[in-house]
Protein backbone atom coordinates (compact mmCIF):
# COMPACT_ATOMS: atom_id res chain seq x y z
CA UNK A 1 0.00 0.00 0.00
CA UNK A 2 1.01 3.21 -0.90
CA UNK A 3 0.83 6.14 1.89
CA UNK A 4 1.08 9.68 -0.20
CA UNK A 5 1.23 12.09 2.05
CA UNK A 6 -0.42 15.52 1.48
CA UNK A 7 1.39 18.23 -0.59
CA UNK A 8 1.93 21.41 1.02
CA UNK A 9 0.84 24.85 -0.08
CA UNK A 10 4.27 25.74 -0.78
CA UNK A 11 5.24 24.81 -4.59
CA UNK A 12 7.72 21.84 -4.15
CA UNK A 13 11.23 22.56 -6.04
CA UNK A 14 11.84 21.08 -9.62
CA UNK A 15 15.06 19.14 -10.31
CA UNK A 16 17.58 20.10 -13.54
CA UNK A 17 14.96 18.55 -15.49
CA UNK A 18 12.05 20.11 -14.05
CA UNK A 19 10.43 16.94 -11.99
CA UNK A 20 8.96 17.43 -8.92
CA UNK A 21 8.98 14.74 -6.38
CA UNK A 22 6.32 12.56 -4.47
CA UNK A 23 6.22 12.14 -0.99
CA UNK A 24 5.58 9.22 0.30
CA UNK A 25 5.49 7.27 3.50
CA UNK A 26 7.53 3.42 2.25
CA UNK A 27 8.51 0.32 4.79
CA UNK A 28 12.23 0.43 4.65
CA UNK A 29 14.14 -2.37 2.86
CA UNK A 30 16.70 -3.20 0.09
CA UNK A 31 16.65 -1.63 -3.22
CA UNK A 32 13.87 -3.86 -4.46
CA UNK A 33 12.07 -3.90 -1.79
CA UNK A 34 11.59 -0.57 -1.84
CA UNK A 35 11.08 0.13 -5.31
CA UNK A 36 8.40 -2.21 -5.73
CA UNK A 37 5.96 -0.16 -2.93
CA UNK A 38 5.97 2.84 -5.74
CA UNK A 39 4.69 3.11 -8.93
CA UNK A 40 8.31 2.72 -10.81
CA UNK A 41 8.75 -1.07 -12.24
CA UNK A 42 12.34 -1.22 -13.30
CA UNK A 43 14.20 -3.91 -14.31
CA UNK A 44 17.12 -3.27 -11.58
CA UNK A 45 17.62 -1.19 -8.27
CA UNK A 46 20.42 -0.39 -6.46
CA UNK A 47 21.19 1.51 -3.37
CA UNK A 48 23.45 3.76 -2.76
CA UNK A 49 24.21 4.44 1.55
CA UNK A 50 25.81 7.04 3.45
CA UNK A 51 23.96 9.75 2.80
CA UNK A 52 24.69 9.77 -0.68
CA UNK A 53 28.10 10.48 -0.94
CA UNK A 54 29.87 11.40 -4.13
CA UNK A 55 31.20 9.06 -5.60
CA UNK A 56 31.57 6.31 -8.55
CA UNK A 57 29.02 3.03 -7.81
CA UNK A 58 29.69 -0.04 -9.98
CA UNK A 59 26.01 -1.68 -9.80
CA UNK A 60 27.31 -5.21 -10.33
CA UNK A 61 24.99 -6.00 -13.04
CA UNK A 62 26.74 -3.58 -15.69
CA UNK A 63 25.34 -0.35 -14.81
CA UNK A 64 27.53 2.54 -13.26
CA UNK A 65 26.12 5.25 -10.96
CA UNK A 66 27.88 8.20 -10.08
CA UNK A 67 26.36 10.95 -7.76
CA UNK A 68 28.26 14.25 -7.69
CA UNK A 69 27.71 17.48 -5.62
CA UNK A 70 26.25 15.62 -2.07
CA UNK A 71 26.31 17.87 0.84
CA UNK A 72 23.99 15.17 2.30
CA UNK A 73 20.61 17.22 1.86
CA UNK A 74 20.51 17.36 -2.15
CA UNK A 75 23.01 15.93 -4.79
CA UNK A 76 23.73 15.26 -8.73
CA UNK A 77 23.76 12.22 -10.33
CA UNK A 78 24.40 9.92 -14.02
CA UNK A 79 24.25 6.80 -15.04
CA UNK A 80 25.25 4.53 -17.85
CA UNK A 81 22.21 3.29 -18.00
CA UNK A 82 18.30 4.68 -18.32
CA UNK A 83 16.81 5.43 -14.44
CA UNK A 84 13.18 5.52 -13.88
CA UNK A 85 13.11 6.78 -10.94
CA UNK A 86 15.24 7.81 -7.81
CA UNK A 87 14.27 7.02 -3.93
CA UNK A 88 15.43 9.39 -1.20
CA UNK A 89 15.40 8.42 2.03
CA UNK A 90 15.36 10.64 5.07
CA UNK A 91 13.70 10.69 8.30
CA UNK A 92 12.11 7.26 9.48
CA UNK A 93 10.36 6.54 6.35
CA UNK A 94 9.92 9.68 4.53
CA UNK A 95 9.86 9.52 0.36
CA UNK A 96 10.95 11.46 -2.04
CA UNK A 97 10.46 9.91 -5.09
CA UNK A 98 11.49 11.39 -8.86
CA UNK A 99 10.13 9.50 -11.36
CA UNK A 100 11.57 9.53 -14.86
CA UNK A 101 9.20 7.73 -17.15
CA UNK A 102 10.62 7.98 -20.20
CA UNK A 103 14.30 7.02 -18.31
CA UNK A 104 17.31 9.35 -17.85
CA UNK A 105 20.80 9.37 -17.78
CA UNK A 106 20.83 12.21 -14.95
CA UNK A 107 20.04 15.07 -13.36
CA UNK A 108 20.68 18.03 -10.86
CA UNK A 109 19.55 19.00 -7.67
CA UNK A 110 17.31 15.98 -5.92
CA UNK A 111 17.03 16.60 -2.39
CA UNK A 112 15.47 14.75 0.52
CA UNK A 113 11.92 15.87 2.07
CA UNK A 114 11.45 18.59 4.75
CA UNK A 115 10.52 17.28 8.20
CA UNK A 116 7.43 18.36 9.04
CA UNK A 117 7.87 19.17 12.49
CA UNK A 118 10.10 21.95 12.00
CA UNK A 119 10.26 22.82 8.38
CA UNK A 120 13.35 22.21 8.22
CA UNK A 121 14.89 19.91 5.31
CA UNK A 122 15.95 16.14 6.87
CA UNK A 123 19.47 15.10 6.24
CA UNK A 124 19.36 12.05 3.41
CA UNK A 125 19.75 8.59 4.79
CA UNK A 126 19.89 6.61 1.04
CA UNK A 127 19.17 6.90 -2.24
CA UNK A 128 17.67 3.75 -4.28
CA UNK A 129 17.83 3.94 -8.19
CA UNK A 130 15.78 1.95 -10.25
CA UNK A 131 16.88 1.48 -13.94
CA UNK A 132 16.64 -0.60 -16.88
CA UNK A 133 19.31 -1.75 -19.32
CA UNK A 134 20.63 -0.20 -21.64
CA UNK A 135 19.22 -0.96 -25.43
CA UNK A 136 20.28 1.60 -27.26
CA UNK A 137 24.07 3.12 -27.00
CA UNK A 138 25.67 6.01 -28.46
CA UNK A 139 28.26 7.30 -31.06
CA UNK A 140 30.06 10.61 -30.26
CA UNK A 141 29.49 13.34 -32.81
CA UNK A 142 30.84 16.94 -33.48
CA UNK A 143 27.82 19.33 -33.70
CA UNK A 144 28.15 23.25 -34.94
CA UNK A 145 25.16 26.12 -35.22
CA UNK A 146 23.90 25.89 -38.83
CA UNK A 147 25.27 28.59 -40.32
CA UNK A 148 28.10 30.02 -42.32
CA UNK A 149 31.17 27.87 -43.19
CA UNK A 150 34.62 29.60 -41.62
CA UNK A 151 35.81 28.39 -44.77
CA UNK A 152 34.55 27.45 -48.14
CA UNK A 153 36.54 23.94 -48.46
CA UNK A 154 37.87 21.56 -45.84
CA UNK A 155 36.51 22.29 -42.24
CA UNK A 156 33.09 22.53 -42.01
CA UNK A 157 32.18 24.47 -38.43
CA UNK A 158 29.83 27.32 -39.13
CA UNK A 159 28.75 30.70 -37.63
CA UNK A 160 26.04 32.73 -37.21
CA UNK A 161 24.59 36.07 -38.54
CA UNK A 162 23.07 37.77 -35.64
CA UNK A 163 23.49 41.01 -36.67
CA UNK A 164 19.66 41.82 -36.86
CA UNK A 165 18.82 41.54 -33.25
CA UNK A 166 16.45 39.54 -33.91
CA UNK A 167 15.46 36.45 -31.90
CA UNK A 168 16.40 33.12 -34.18
CA UNK A 169 16.40 29.53 -34.13
CA UNK A 170 18.89 27.53 -36.16
CA UNK A 171 19.17 23.65 -36.59
CA UNK A 172 22.65 22.07 -34.74
CA UNK A 173 24.25 19.90 -37.69
CA UNK A 174 26.27 16.62 -36.36
CA UNK A 175 27.69 14.20 -38.54
CA UNK A 176 30.87 16.29 -40.24
CA UNK A 177 31.91 17.04 -43.77
CA UNK A 178 28.71 18.57 -45.74
CA UNK A 179 26.41 20.30 -43.31
CA UNK A 180 24.08 19.93 -45.84
CA UNK A 181 23.46 15.61 -45.70
CA UNK A 182 24.63 16.09 -41.88
CA UNK A 183 22.40 15.00 -39.07
CA UNK A 184 19.57 18.00 -37.87
CA UNK A 185 20.64 16.87 -33.93
CA UNK A 186 18.90 19.82 -32.07
CA UNK A 187 17.93 23.36 -32.25
CA UNK A 188 19.89 26.52 -30.48
CA UNK A 189 17.94 29.46 -30.01
CA UNK A 190 19.68 33.13 -29.70
CA UNK A 191 17.46 35.56 -28.12
CA UNK A 192 17.53 39.37 -29.39
CA UNK A 193 19.99 41.38 -26.81
CA UNK A 194 19.38 42.82 -24.16
CA UNK A 195 21.45 44.90 -21.53
CA UNK A 196 24.23 44.01 -23.63
CA UNK A 197 23.86 40.01 -23.66
CA UNK A 198 22.02 37.23 -25.40
CA UNK A 199 20.35 34.65 -23.94
CA UNK A 200 21.31 31.26 -25.91
CA UNK A 201 19.03 27.92 -25.22
CA UNK A 202 20.70 24.96 -26.53
CA UNK A 203 17.33 22.00 -27.19
CA UNK A 204 18.77 18.53 -28.45
CA UNK A 205 16.28 16.02 -29.36
CA UNK A 206 15.70 12.72 -31.61
CA UNK A 207 17.70 11.37 -28.70
CA UNK A 208 21.23 13.12 -28.89
CA UNK A 209 22.26 13.91 -25.99
CA UNK A 210 25.27 16.09 -24.53
CA UNK A 211 28.41 13.72 -24.95
CA UNK A 212 32.06 14.45 -24.19
CA UNK A 213 35.31 13.92 -25.94
CA UNK A 214 35.85 10.29 -25.39
CA UNK A 215 39.92 11.07 -25.67
CA UNK A 216 39.81 13.26 -22.57
CA UNK A 217 36.12 12.36 -20.06
CA UNK A 218 37.90 13.77 -17.29
CA UNK A 219 38.65 17.31 -18.47
CA UNK A 220 36.31 18.30 -20.87
CA UNK A 221 34.29 21.36 -22.28
CA UNK A 222 31.53 20.00 -24.06
CA UNK A 223 29.92 23.24 -25.36
CA UNK A 224 32.34 26.07 -26.34
CA UNK A 225 30.93 29.56 -28.28
CA UNK A 226 32.73 32.17 -29.54
CA UNK A 227 31.32 35.80 -30.28
CA UNK A 228 32.82 38.25 -33.04
CA UNK A 229 32.45 41.76 -34.46
CA UNK A 230 33.35 41.01 -37.71
CA UNK A 231 32.70 37.74 -40.01
CA UNK A 232 35.78 35.32 -38.70
CA UNK A 233 37.87 33.73 -41.05
CA UNK A 234 40.30 30.85 -41.41
CA UNK A 235 39.96 27.52 -39.47
CA UNK A 236 38.09 27.74 -35.75
CA UNK A 237 39.84 26.67 -32.51
CA UNK A 238 37.03 25.36 -30.26
CA UNK A 239 39.60 24.71 -27.93
CA UNK A 240 40.36 28.42 -27.40
CA UNK A 241 36.71 29.83 -27.56
CA UNK A 242 35.98 32.59 -24.91
CA UNK A 243 32.97 30.86 -23.38
CA UNK A 244 33.20 27.02 -22.26
CA UNK A 245 30.62 25.39 -20.42
CA UNK A 246 30.75 21.61 -19.02
CA UNK A 247 27.29 19.94 -19.41
CA UNK A 248 26.68 16.90 -18.06
CA UNK A 249 26.70 13.83 -20.52
CA UNK A 250 22.99 12.52 -21.20
CA UNK A 251 21.37 16.23 -20.79
CA UNK A 252 19.28 17.83 -23.47
CA UNK A 253 19.42 21.21 -22.53
CA UNK A 254 21.39 23.84 -21.34
CA UNK A 255 20.22 27.69 -21.22
CA UNK A 256 23.46 30.41 -20.85
CA UNK A 257 24.18 34.33 -21.13
CA UNK A 258 27.15 35.92 -23.62
CA UNK A 259 27.71 39.21 -23.98
CA UNK A 260 25.89 40.19 -27.47
CA UNK A 261 27.96 40.17 -30.91
CA UNK A 262 27.31 40.22 -34.41
CA UNK A 263 28.11 36.41 -35.06
CA UNK A 264 28.24 33.20 -32.94
CA UNK A 265 30.57 30.14 -33.44
CA UNK A 266 28.37 27.64 -31.38
CA UNK A 267 30.06 23.88 -31.28
CA UNK A 268 28.89 21.37 -29.43
CA UNK A 269 30.39 17.25 -28.46
CA UNK A 270 27.35 15.56 -28.61
CA UNK A 271 26.26 11.67 -29.17
CA UNK A 272 22.92 10.72 -30.82
CA UNK A 273 21.68 6.71 -30.18
CA UNK A 274 22.47 3.39 -32.16
CA UNK A 275 22.01 0.21 -32.30
CA UNK A 276 24.23 -1.80 -29.56
CA UNK A 277 26.03 -4.35 -31.14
Amino acid sequence: MLCILSTSLTALAATGLGIEPVLLHLTVGDAASEISQTECDPDFAFKVDNSAENGTYPTGDGNIITITSSNGYTFDWQSKWPVTCVLVKAGKDFYNVFYYPNGSYGDTGLYAATNPSNEKPFEISHVTFGYNELSMCYQEETAWAKGTRYVERGNWAMYVDHRDKEKKVVDLIAGGGNPSSGTVVGTATISAPADGEVTIKISLTGGAVFYYDLDDPNNDDNLKVQDYATAPKGNPAPGKFDWKYSIAPHLTTYTFTVPYNNFYGIHLDVAVPVPCN
